[in-house]
């Protein structure tokens, strides 16, 4: 199955934001086998549009369009579709009503120009969007099909979770495909030689399964995938492979599939019966923002401190300001002594604190950019690192949130 991806969106084209859509929508198709050739960004422009989904849907199977489809006048992929297919839009009997109620649970009024989203093209169906106003739309045109998803990233995901995968996979099984399945192994405190290394073997030799490796700032990852006529086929295949790899890099081994760090941290602490606190400098809030993504974290976080300033390390943490001014407010010791100050102040199991210089200047020889100290305290003792990362600022946040979460995650689990 062959599959293209129109992105919509003038402010794409702008540079004012990332197209982060289209690319978690290659890599949730390529995990079921469906081959991306070709993607695309277009201006909110309904001849260009209409050009470029024409000429797609010639060549694939399957075209995925990807915003466009909101209420206001510049919205047009609605007209787009209508226009390629050459057929009239018509109102879906029950969306409006659905639409209404929307709007009421929310205290809002629907507007005439909202009204628009209960309209799909002649035949087609419109896709159920619980977290947002704009549903979806799917529609089968001679040989192809045209499926249009919303440009907000929670709405876009929710619903290729929930409708356009389970399309994708009953369509490759109409066609006598054999699916593609797909595992991912999240790997931390290891780098991708190093894993290549350790799995030299398995990838000279390896068949299907077969595995590769993808890094990224603060993880590896072991991708497997497998060919099989059913799930249960591709688990047993899938399962022997990803035992041979965790004997390999069992240590390592933080997460499955989309099993993030933050996620890992906190089903470490819920097992521990533990709770924790952050005092953060350099990364400025954003641990403690992974933390409260994953939903029910209030059973095991207790309090964040951003104490950016030295003032707000001693008035918040209780650090003496005779340590900073012998050995700095990035040091070990600064470190340990936010640690220690954030458990006591919040009467938390483990506390995390990090210190660094983020950059780009405010480095020197002693200390340069990119130097951070990381440090976890609990009732036993503790334990601090030193790492240098050079880069951005946002990278190198992303980079040290990353391993300071990992850190905390293996002192809990008794591996640091």
């Amino acid at each position: 199955m062959k599959a293209e991806i129109v992105a919509i969106g003038t402010e794409l084209l702008l540079g004012e934001i990332d197209d982060t859509n289209a690319t978690y929508i290659s890599r949730e198709l390529t995990t079921i086998g469906v081959d991306v050739y070709l993607r695309h960004t277009v201006d909110d422009d309904l001849g260009r549009i209409v050009q470029v989904l024409g000429a797609a849907m010639r060549r694939s199977d399957v075209v995925i369009v990807c915003g466009g489809l909101g209420p206001t006048p510049d919205d047009l992929t609605r007209e787009a579709l209508a226009q390629v297919t050459s057929r009239a839009l018509q109102t879906v009997p029950g969306a409006e009503q659905h639409l209404r109620q929307f709007f009421a649970q929310r205290h809002r009024t629907v507007t005439e120009n909202n009204l628009k989203q209960c309209q799909v093209p002649r035949g087609g169906q419109l896709l159920d969007n619980p977290v947002g106003t704009a549903p979806g739309i799917l529609v089968e045109h001679e040989g192809s099909t045209l499926i249009a998803v919303p440009g907000p990233p929670p709405e876009m995901r929710e619903m290729m979770h929930s409708h356009v995968m389970p399309y994708l996979r009953d369509q490759l099984h109409e066609r006598g495909d054999v699916p593609l399945f797909t595992r991912s192994l999240r790997l931390a405190d290891i780098g991708e030689s190093t894993a290549a290394e350790q799995l030299a073997d398995i990838l000279d030799n390896q068949t299907d399964p077969a595995l590769a490796l993808y890094a990224s700032p603060g993880e590896v990852r072991v991708r497997m995938w497998t060919k099989a006529e059913s799930q249960s086929e591709a688990n047993k295949k899938l399962g022997s492979l990803e035992q041979l790899v965790r004997q390999r890099l069992a240590e390592h081994v933080y997460g499955v599939d989309h099993e993030t760090m933050e996620v890992a941290l906190g089903q470490a602490l819920l097992a521990a019966g533990a709770t924790l606190a952050i005092a953060e400098s350099c990364t400025g809030g954003l641990i403690a923002s992974r933390i409260t993504d994953v939903p029910g974290s209030s059973r095991y976080f207790l309090n964040g401190y951003v104490t950016y300033s030295n003032e707000s390390k001693q008035r918040l943490l209780a650090v003496e300001p005779e340590l900073i001014a012998r050995h700095g407010a990035v040091s070990a010791e600064c470190a340990q002594a936010m640690a220690q100050g954030a458990r006591l102040a919040s009467a938390a199991d483990y506390a995390l604190a990090v210190t660094g210089i983020a950059g780009p200047d405010g480095g020197t020889p002693e200390k340069p950019v990119g130097r951070v100290y990381i440090a976890v305290d609990d009732e036993s003792g503790g334990v601090i690192r030193q790492f240098d990362w050079p880069g951005t600022r946002s990278q190198f946040k992303r980079r040290v949130s990353q391993m300071a979460l990992n850190l905390v995650r293996k002192r809990v689990l008794g591996l640091a």
